[in-house]
């Protein structure tokens, strides 16, 4: 399945959690609410639906059609959803707030990895800046005193340290690059 396809099912899955756990406020039962959330869901999702609701009238049981949907889309909140639910249709519960509470815990989910991604941007670029200080500075230089920086390129001394800046400045930006991979 395409990434993008994934990346809108996985965008979609609180809204529609809402949706399922509205119906059942209502009044309908699980499979009903299931039906009505993939006539009027959102999009990507509510195909997905239609399939494990297409296997359920050919006569597979709910819970291995919710499986078999859940190894091909390969997502933790789907899986999640996938098996929170087969437990509690073996051991009883409301699903209601079960569903409420996975449509919350998905977006604050979402709201905190953003914030995440913006913090790891922000120290990615003062990396970025700060790794090309030293560049500038030596552009700075040689364009005002050509004199003064020409050491750097003409003794064995010089090129050690142009050598070692750019090592430690090379290091340097690996080492924000490592610093700034945080998986959710």
């Amino acid at each position: 399945m395409k990434r993008k396809k994934l990346k809108e099912i996985e965008a979609t899955l609180p809204e529609f959690f809402t949706m399922v756990a509205n119906a059942m406020k209502a009044g309908l039962s699980f499979p009903q609410a299931l039906q009505m959330a993939s006539q009027e869901g959102p999009s990507p999702l509510k195909e997905e639906f239609k399939e494990i609701l297409e296997k359920v009238n050919l006569g597979w049981s709910l819970e291995e059609a919710l499986l078999a949907k859940e190894s091909a889309l390969k997502l933790a909140d789907f899986s999640l959803m996938v098996h929170s639910v087969l437990i509690l249709r073996q051991t009883g519960g409301n699903f209601v707030p079960h569903f409420e509470n996975l449509a919350h815990i998905l977006r604050e989910r979402k709201k905190v990895s953003s914030k995440i991604r913006l913090q790891t941007t922000q120290g990615m670029t003062q990396g970025v800046i700060l790794g090309f200080m030293p560049l500038g500075l030596g552009l700075a230089l040689f364009c005002l005193s050509p004199e003064f920086i020409s050491p750097l390129w003409e003794s064995a001394l010089g090129w050690m340290a142009l050598c070692a800046i750019l090592i430690l400045d090379a290091g340097g930006w690996f080492w924000m690059r490592h610093l700034s991979r945080i998986e959710i």
